[in-house]
C-alpha cells in the first residue's frame, strides 16, 4: 500500500523530467522553461493524485470483498464441523442395499 502512495509524485517527476529534456532539446530559454515546467508539474501531480485515489479505492474494494469471502468460508467450515456427526450417520447407511 505504501508504494501506491508514491504514484502521484513519481508521475509528476517523470513528466517534469521528460518536459525538461524536450524543452532543452528544442532550445527554450530559462524564462520560457520555468513557467511551462511548473504547469506540467502541477497538471501531472493532479492527474496522478486522481489516479492514485481511484487505485486505492479499487484495492480497498477488493480487500473488503476478500474479507467477506473469508468470513463466509469460515462460517461454512464451522457449520460443516457441526454437521459432521450427521454426515457420519448418513455415510453408514450406504452399506445397506436399497430395495427396488
Amino acid at each position: 500500500m505504501k508504494k501506491i502512495r508514491l504514484f502521484a509524485p513519481f508521475l509528476m517527476l517523470l513528466a517534469g523530467a521528460i518536459a525538461s529534456i524536450m524543452m532543452y532539446y528544442f532550445h527554450y530559454t530559462t524564462g520560457q522553461m520555468l513557467p511551462r515546467l511548473a504547469i506540467v508539474l502541477v497538471i501531472f501531480y493532479l492527474a496522478g493524485s486522481f489516479v492514485q485515489k481511484k487505485i486505492i479505492k479499487f484495492v480497498d474494494q477488493i480487500n473488503e470483498e476478500e474479507k467477506k469471502a473469508g468470513e463466509v468460508i469460515a462460517k461454512e467450515a464451522q457449520e460443516g464441523a457441526e454437521s459432521g456427526s450427521e454426515n457420519e450417520e448418513i455415510e453408514g447407511a450406504e452399506d445397506v442395499p436399497l430395495e427396488s
